[in-house]
């Protein structure tokens, strides 16, 4: 699949500063650390304008960035792709964390105390 910057642009608003520190707070006491290929630091308190600036750079990042080239075999442009996709998962999760929807709190709690 092409990501777009137009389905990050439609990701929801963000929650307010209390929601996200509640959040935040909840995903630390189960260590959550979202499966990513390339390093996305401090995923979990990211807002909106974070993930477009990230989506930004990947688009922008050169076939031959040592980034892409140190974490696969695979070519650069599916690496970038396959990053978008798990940012653009991770990040609708996160939202709907933000928002105490159970059913995306079970999803880590599955993962993360149900081993």
């Amino acid at each position: 699949m092409h990501y777009t910057r137009n389905q990050f642009e439609q990701l929801p608003e963000d929650a307010n500063d209390e929601q996200i520190r509640l959040t935040v707070e909840g995903l630390e006491c189960h260590h959550y650390e979202p499966l990513m290929i390339l390093k996305a630091p401090g995923f979990i308190q990211w807002r909106k304008r974070d993930i477009l600036s990230e989506f930004d750079r990947l688009a922008a990042l050169p076939s031959d960035h040592p980034e892409l080239v140190a974490v696969s075999d695979m070519g650069a442009a599916e690496v970038v792709e396959k990053q978008m996709g798990l940012l653009l998962y991770h990040y609708e999760l996160l939202c709907r964390l933000r928002l105490g929807d159970a059913e995306a709190w079970d999803v880590v709690h599955e993962l993360y105390e149900d081993d």
